[in-house]
């Protein structure tokens, strides 16, 4: 795809998508239950750049995500910075379902359970307007820099956002300057593809 075609998709697709993010919110600080039964914080992720999933385990495009998923989580695993947050949203009564496919999949990443059917603090999906599979990103001061993040499989670019993020970029200001940094693109593009699985590879 060439430098101008680039500029124009992301910019088009932020500028509509994200336009949010001018003002960006603070995440929720979340206290819900982990695939090992204990409470987790969000407020420990403080200092990390954190990829959020909001998935459910009936739905099919967030089951198909999976694959695509660990392979990103395993391109930053030496990346102390950056934290993959996994939060299933579903009625309690599927939660042993949730916690025998993490097993069954081998899902990495942090695993969390938001029960919609019982009492919340927060009203996540009206929080974020989810409409599965969603994904946002959150900066080191945890607040929402996008609440329109690329999927695990869109490998062109939700790698580059969440590379970029790490150096203080929102994804809207890699958008605008991605032609600053073609090069820079075009050669990180290659190390991801290099990266990913045989099968994954288009």
């Amino acid at each position: 795809m060439k430098p101008l075609i680039l500029i124009l998709f992301f910019a088009f697709h932020f500028a509509t998508a994200n336009s949010q993010t001018a003002t960006p919110i603070q995440f929720e600080e979340l206290q819900l239950e982990d695939s090992s039964g204990q409470i987790f914080n969000t407020s420990s992720l403080l200092g990390k750049i954190v990829y959020v999933d909001f998935w459910f385990t009936a739905c099919a495009p967030c089951i198909h995500e999976i694959p695509y998923s660990q392979a990103l989580q395993l391109f930053f695993a030496k990346d102390t910075n950056v934290v993959f947050l996994n939060i299933c949203i579903e009625s309690l009564s599927r939660k042993p379902v949730w916690k025998q496919m993490i097993q069954d999949k081998k899902m990495m990443g942090i695993h969390l359970f938001y029960a919609r059917n019982r009492p919340q603090k927060v009203n996540l999906l009206r929080q974020y307007d989810i409409k599965f599979p969603a994904y946002i990103l959150v900066d080191k001061t945890m607040k929402v820099i996008s609440y329109d993040m690329p999927r695990p499989s869109e490998t062109g670019w939700v790698y580059w956002l969440i590379n970029r993020a790490t150096k203080g970029f929102t994804p809207h200001e890699s958008a605008y300057k991605i032609d600053e940094q073609y090069e820079d693109y075009t050669k990180f593009q290659t190390e991801v593809k290099n990266s990913l699985p045989v099968e994954l590879q288009q």
